[in-house]
């Protein structure tokens, strides 16, 4: 759990970063892209119930197990689309409550 709780953080850190070399219109999106891919959970295994980011879980087979299993990056296709519509979201209320 611990675990968890410091790479949510490390993800959040890491996902700001990303997004602060890029102009203010795409930074909402950058954040939530990388949030996304970060974030993503995915079981190890077939059988296993123990969680792992996607992108790792990718990686780990890609270069380990020496096969390109893209059923490790099915659950990218429900959150990315969740990132962008609420990285929409936070831009359209950011347009509408700001001062400028």
């Amino acid at each position: 759990m611990l675990f968890w709780f410091i790479y949510i953080l490390s993800s959040l850190l890491i996902s700001y970063l990303a997004s602060t070399f890029f102009s203010s219109k795409t930074k909402t999106f950058i954040l939530f892209l990388v949030l996304a891919l970060m974030l993503t959970p995915e079981n190890m295994g077939i059988g296993s119930q123990e969680a792992s980011p996607v992108v790792f879980s990718f990686i780990f087979e890609l270069f380990f197990e020496q096969s390109i299993g893209l059923r490790t990056l099915r659950p990218l296709v429900f959150s990315l689309p969740v990132a962008f519509i609420l990285s929409a979201i936070v831009l359209r209320f950011k347009k509408r409550f700001s001062q400028i």
